[in-house]
């Protein structure tokens, strides 16, 4: 019986993870920059709940054509750890709305925000470049029957 090289057997297991591919949806953890989710059943239509896996984005989506905002920054709270960190005095910890995945439900950290109002009935928006984001603290929700709900700026 021969035995096979322990060179060859190297480039074997470098080519079968160079060809391996992460898997994406369901809300898990996005996909890294330049790569995007390609459904595994294309009819899904169930938006980032489908099945799929991280696959090089085409050209013209990792062009940028126009500079976007800066994303603001908070300190970090919550999250799976021994000690979770609490929000100073005046702010809540909630889901940070500018990366992927599920958030504090699936144990990622949150942020701290002072509740600023927006949205509702009145639309009222934001300021300097931030977005309205459902404020978790009330119980109305936007997403089963609370089109006025009012948000929060972050």
């Amino acid at each position: 019986m021969r035995s096979v090289p322990l060179a060859i057997l190297s480039l074997l297991g470098a080519a079968a993870a160079a060809t391996a591919k992460r898997p994406c949806g369901f809300k898990i953890a996005p996909c890294p920059t330049g790569e995007v989710c390609q459904k595994v059943d294309p009819s899904c239509d169930r938006a980032e709940n489908c099945q799929g896996y991280c696959v090089p984005a085409p050209a013209t989506l990792v062009t940028k054509t126009t500079a976007s905002p800066p994303k603001p920054t908070y300190a970090s709270c919550g999250g799976f750890r021994i000690k979770p960190v609490e929000c100073p005095e005046g702010e809540i910890c909630i889901d940070d709305p500018y990366s992927g995945g599920c958030g504090m439900a699936c144990d990622m950290p949150g942020i701290c925000v002072k509740p600023v109002f927006c949205g509702g009935f009145a639309g009222i928006p934001c300021k300097d470049g931030k977005k309205c984001v459902d404020d978790p603290t009330d119980d109305c929700d936007p997403m089963n029957g609370g089109a006025d709900c009012g948000g929060i700026c972050v």
